[in-house]
């Protein structure tokens, strides 16, 4: 319920969302991360966010993992 009230506050709230397209399955792969991934649920956030983008008539978009999106400092 939560993840859904999340989503619809977003998308009645913006135009274009920006999310990073992350590989959820090759994360699940890693036994260090599997829980944490699993729980959190990314694939059900992508999953509500673009059907309720193409409800609303709303722009989602697929940030590329190897997108250099933040730096590191020196």
């Amino acid at each position: 319920d939560l993840m859904h009230k999340f989503t619809t506050e977003l998308v009645k709230d913006y135009d274009k969302i920006v999310i990073e397209n992350l590989s959820v399955k090759g994360m699940l792969m890693s036994h260090v991360a599997s829980k944490g991934v699993h729980r959190s649920m990314f694939g059900k956030f992508k999953q509500i966010l673009t059907y309720k983008c193409d409800w609303y008539g709303k722009e989602l978009i697929l940030a590329n993992k190897l997108y250099p999106s933040t730096q590191r400092c020196a």
